[in-house]
């Protein structure tokens, strides 16, 4: 079956998620996202500059783990903090050092552990002055994000709209972000399509599929759809991204009843439990 958008449901999911807003959302990554709490801890430890060439680097090889990205967030977040506590980096030498030895001592990279490694060396030789401007100043990001992906998918050699590469600026952002600030960042570059976008993606209807998983192989379309959703929502991609990993697991662990009480839980953080629940009923259509 071809992957392909259905128009009428971006239309309809644009209409239910401007009800939640950007804003909201906002809230629901500090309340909710320990991805965003992982990367605070280490902001604390080593200062908002390093803590985002650490993210930059450890998105880029957030891949094929063994474990859930929680826990990899968590695992980056305490090792390095860890490692980190007597003093921050002196320099990119050091952080590069610490993102190596990172991946030796975390069992989520059991996997591939020497391409990682592999990965890490390329973009510090290759995108070294996109890592110089961030640790000294990651304000950088806010109006350079489009071209600290590009520069890195160049790098590596790889389409800018590739899952992992998009994922860093997602990272990056985090990484910078204090809790309470408001700003949007509305910036041209696509979702990153892991299983639970796709799985958001299928269960919304937003896309057309045999099956999530042909999403994620074939991930054009949910990025062109959540993208169209993104303007017609004035929601940046970034913070759609932040629901959809928030919510986009429910319609696959769950039953489809039980994972619309659960996303109807989860936005009941940042909303009134009423309109929480008519979101949950018309977001997720069928299981994935």
């Amino acid at each position: 079956m071809k992957v392909y958008i259905n128009e009428a449901r971006v239309d309809e999911v644009s209409e239910l998620l401007s009800t939640i807003g950007p804003y909201r959302i906002l809230e629901l990554e500090e309340k909710l996202d320990p991805q965003f709490k992982a990367l605070k801890k280490l902001s604390l430890a080593v200062g908002t500059g390093w803590a985002s060439v650490y993210a930059l680097l450890v998105s880029l090889i957030s891949y094929k783990l063994s474990m859930r990205g929680e826990e990899w967030w968590e695992c980056a977040a305490s090792l390095i903090s860890s490692r980190r506590k007597a003093r921050p980096p002196y320099g990119l030498n050091e952080v590069v050092d610490d993102v190596l030895w990172f991946i030796d001592n975390c069992r989520g990279s059991i996997l591939a552990r020497e391409a990682r490694k592999k990965r890490v060396q390329q973009v510090y030789i290759g995108s070294r002055k996109i890592l110089e401007v961030l640790a000294s100043n990651p304000e950088y990001f806010y109006s350079n994000a489009e071209t600290i992906v590009k520069t890195l998918a160049r790098t590596l050699g790889v389409e800018d709209w590739r899952k992992t590469v998009v994922f860093t600026a997602k990272m990056v952002y985090y990484a910078i972000r204090e809790p309470g600030d408001r700003r949007l960042v509305n910036i041209e570059i696509p979702i990153p399509v892991d299983t639970r976008v796709a799985c958001a993606s299928y269960s919304s209807m937003v896309v057309e599929a045999s099956n999530y998983m042909e999403i994620v192989r074939n991930p054009r379309a949910a990025q062109e759809a959540w993208s169209r959703i993104s303007k017609k929502t004035g929601i940046p991609v970034l913070n759609l991204d932040s629901l959809l990993w928030l919510t986009g697991w429910t319609p696959r662990d769950l039953s489809l009843e039980e994972a619309r009480r659960k996303v109807e839980d989860i936005l009941s953080n940042v909303m009134e439990r009423l309109v929480a629940r008519e979101i949950s009923q018309r977001l997720y259509l069928r299981r994935c």
